[in-house]
């Protein structure tokens, strides 16, 4: 069997919606699904190393679209965003420029070799409409993957009409399709509530981590109160990130501590002027360290010294399960979870990882911190998780649970 993979995000290495259909292509093969990857990143067709890596065996590349590098050059994008117009002219989002690349490339693929189903993950979710119109018209089934939902989530705004439109060509391409799958149960639920669609059951494979990178676990904690956030911020998030900043400056100066005995660091994409912004509204400057982009041995050993890991869960998004909470769970972390119960709650509760759950404000985020500060300086603030439990949350056992699955379906 050989499935046509679309996946707008890769290579993998680079981008973090990269690493779901990395390990697809990488673990179906064990199974005996062979995957023909067509994604819009042309790095990857010089990179032997990373082909070698998640086992590409059979690759096309549609060049990704230059509208969206233009537009926030030339700031009419970020406009059109603050405006919540950007939808209204893009629909159902920026990248469906790129279909009509993407939709030769994936006809030649079929052309050229015997597909036998189409699957495509998503944001963008544009690429559904595009992977939809291919399967349909090589009368080929259709796997749809949902990384994020789309007219249930909080993240996206589309005007009332427009919103129609999209919830409606939404819930036709999952009718359509011949398997739904998502992240979360939370997110299953989400997806089905917002379009309606209860009789239609969505597959819940999680994300997860790659066994084979997992860190040298003999690495000493810092000596320093250390606590850290990974990954970049939405919107959401960001109101977040400043909660826990003030939180940590109501606790620094309640507790008296110096420089050199706490430190708030960052690893992500974020912009300096919006983190400069933070900072400077929150008196955190002197107390911050920003590590730039991290990836690979050195995001791990970051992750690992680290006495707090932050997982941010802001109102409305308690169905999400941040791909970096894996990360945290296998480097011997203990997780700082600040907002709301739901998902990523519940599953530090099922693999056993160690985490303190806290509200959005920073009063009750500096109280806890100084909790927190106390058991970790006299030597009884717990780390890690369930080592068998967290198992199942590898990427290859994921894809393997959902390689089965797609056999179980199509054949």
């Amino acid at each position: 069997m050989r499935i046509l993979l679309i996946a707008y995000f890769s290579p993998a290495d680079k981008i973090t919606g990269g690493y779901r259909p990395a390990s697809f292509t990488k673990y179906f093969p064990e199974k005996g699904i062979d995957v023909s990857l067509l994604t819009s990143h042309q790095d990857i067709l010089h990179d032997k190393e990373l082909q070698e890596k998640y086992n590409i065996q059979s690759l096309k590349v549609a060049r990704s679209i230059r509208i969206r590098k233009i537009g926030y050059k030339l700031k009419i994008l970020a406009l059109l965003e603050t405006l919540k117009l950007d939808t209204f002219f893009f629909f159902p989002d920026i990248f469906r420029f790129w279909n009509r690349r993407a939709k030769k490339k994936g006809q030649q693929i079929i052309n050229e070799e015997r597909i036998d189903a189409v699957m495509v993950t998503a944001p963008p979710h544009s690429s559904f409409l595009m992977a939809c119109k291919l399967a349909k018209k090589n009368k080929l089934p259709l796997i749809i993957d949902y990384r994020d939902p789309l007219t249930g989530s909080p993240y996206m705004f589309f005007p009332p009409i427009i919103k129609q439109i999209v919830k409606h060509t939404e819930k036709k391409i999952i009718k359509e399709s011949n398997l739904v799958i998502t992240v979360g149960e939370e997110c299953s639920e989400l997806i089905s509530n917002s379009l309606n669609i209860s009789d239609k059951k969505i597959e819940v494979i999680y994300n997860g981590f790659f066994e084979e990178d997992r860190p040298d676990l003999k690495i000493k904690k810092s000596n320093k109160f250390t606590v850290s956030y990974f990954g970049h911020f939405y919107i959401l998030r960001q109101v977040g990130f400043e909660a826990l900043a003030l939180g940590m400056r109501k606790f620094i100066d309640k507790s008296n501590l110096k420089i050199d005995e706490v430190a708030l660091q960052y690893a992500g994409k974020t912009s300096s002027k919006t983190l400069n912004k933070i900072l400077e509204k929150t008196n955190m400057g002197e107390y911050f360290n920003n590590l730039g982009l991290l990836s690979g041995e050195a995001l791990f050993k970051e992750i690992n010294q680290s006495s707090l890991n932050i997982v941010l869960i802001p109102p409305k998004t308690s169905y999400t399960l941040p791909t970096k909470i894996y990360d945290y769970a296998f480097c011997n972390s203990h997780i700082l979870l600040i907002g709301e119960d739901g998902e990523a709650s519940r599953w530090c509760e099922k693999t056993k990882q160690q985490f303190t759950k806290v509200s959005m404000d920073s009063e009750q985020i500096a109280e806890e911190l100084c909790i927190l500060y106390n058991k970790w300086k006299n030597g009884s603030l717990e780390f890690g998780c369930d080592e068998e439990k967290i198992q199942q949350f590898s990427r290859r056992n994921q894809a393997i649970k959902l390689a089965e699955k797609i056999k179980e379906v199509l054949d």
